[in-house]
């Protein structure tokens, strides 16, 4: 027999010597044993003890079997009950068996290796349904606080890419303001240099000795200084209203139609100030006619994401850089193709490409959510797919495909 120490076993029986068989046999291998006369004592006994296991008759006084059966099943139905039944009551050890007992023994019990081996199988059974009970709750456990851990990574890793996004946004903010700077202040100074000219040619005039030749010259003067203005105000013009479109779309969630290729250049110029000191060329090919229906939004992000990758990464040591943007359409599907010819990626690293946190820059200000972010936009905002294709020396390639008319799934 397996540890016994600290098993209870409760005996309901109302023929005494087959108790007291049992018991002794019992008690032999090192069980604390009870005994009841009847089912209405057993069930007595039951509530006072709190047994391991229950050795009932069937046919007895006042309680039968069957009805002690019912109650310890409804108080505790992980106790194992094993029926003592004589070889006429077959019928009703098949019903004790339906109502929830575990096991059945004839008697008078001749050989007490069959009470040994019942007893012993009905401890283990109940052992490992213990087990299985508290793997269960402990499973149960964990897979809370797993749920409570992933919905507190859920909700970090929104903060990170609402932070990403909107560190985006404040470069961009930052890069137009610079790239602004440069036509007002031309357009200042001009406007200046066309005010003091003014205030000479009007003291000239009221003297009454203003000449031909010096009205010429204010009238040139008026028509350059003032055509240097409207250019270079036309220039800022341009660069606010394609960053104010641009900078709302990426803050926004909004969907619209929208033409597809002059977005992508009102985005690449809200991003020239990023890479215009340096060698690198961005080309872009796509039909002027392609207006979908999506979110603007998401292609700012992907697009500044991508680039931003393949400037930091891919031309990290290299001057003259070529990104090229192909946007055809299937069908009803658009097929947008990002390449650059940097310097490419190991397997490796492409197999960890879209994983969240995965930089090559770790301690350099890399994140490691750029592409990240890319994967979920196009996946889940645009409800379409991305293809990574990269070697070493050889730059990236993205294909991404995604409908032109966005619909909810």
């Amino acid at each position: 027999m397996d540890d016994t120490s600290g098993k209870k076993i409760l005996v309901i029986d109302d023929e005494i010597y087959i108790r007291d068989s049992v018991m002794g046999f019992l008690e032999d291998y090192g069980f604390e044993v009870f005994e009841a006369e009847n089912g209405r004592i057993g069930l007595e006994r039951f509530n006072e003890v709190e047994p391991d296991l229950v050795l009932c008759d069937l046919r007895m006084p006042e309680m039968d079997g069957l009805e002690v059966l019912g109650n310890v099943v409804e108080k505790n139905s992980k106790i194992p009950i094993i029926i003592v039944s004589g070889a006429g009551n077959i019928s009703d050890t098949v019903e004790a068996l339906r109502l929830g007992a575990w096991d059945y023994i004839i008697k008078p019990i001749q050989d007490m290796n069959v009470l040994y081996h019942a007893v012993n199988k009905a401890f283990e059974r109940s052992g490992l349904i213990e087990q299985k009970y508290q793997y269960q709750k402990d499973l149960e456990k964990a897979n809370a606080e797993l749920k409570i851990s992933l919905e507190t990574l859920e909700r970090a890793r929104d903060q990170l890419v609402q932070s990403e996004k909107m560190a985006a946004l404040g470069g961009l903010v930052a890069g137009v303001a610079h790239e602004i700077n440069t036509p007002v202040g031309v357009g200042v100074t001009a406007a200046s240099f066309l005010d003091a000219k003014t205030k000479e040619f009007k003291k000239v005039y009221s003297s009454g000795e203003l000449k031909r030749s010096e009205l010429e010259n204010y009238l040139q003067t008026v028509e350059e200084v003032s055509n240097s203005v409207l250019i270079n105000m036309e220039r800022a013009a341009e660069l606010i209203s394609s960053f104010k479109q641009v900078a709302v779309d990426q803050s926004s969630e909004n969907r619209r139609i929208f033409n597809l290729n002059e977005y992508i250049n009102e985005i690449l110029l809200s991003l020239r100030p990023r890479y215009k000191k340096t060698g690198h060329t961005i080309t872009v090919k796509c039909d002027e006619d392609i207006e979908i229906n999506s979110f603007p939004g998401a292609f700012s992000q992907i697009l500044n994401n991508l680039i931003m990758n393949s400037l930091v990464h891919g031309f990290k040591e290299i001057n003259n850089g070529e990104i090229s943007i192909n946007i055809s359409k299937d069908k009803d599907t658009i097929v947008f193709v990002y390449k650059d010819d940097g310097a490419g990626m190991e397997e490796k690293q492409q197999e960890k490409a879209f994983d969240p946190f995965y930089t090559t820059m770790r301690g350099k200000g890399g994140t490691g959510l750029g592409m990240s972010i890319v994967f979920n936009l196009v996946t889940q905002k645009l409800n379409g797919g991305i293809d990574l294709q990269s070697s070493p020396g050889n730059g990236v390639c993205f294909t991404m495909k995604f409908p032109e008319n966005w619909k909810d799934n």
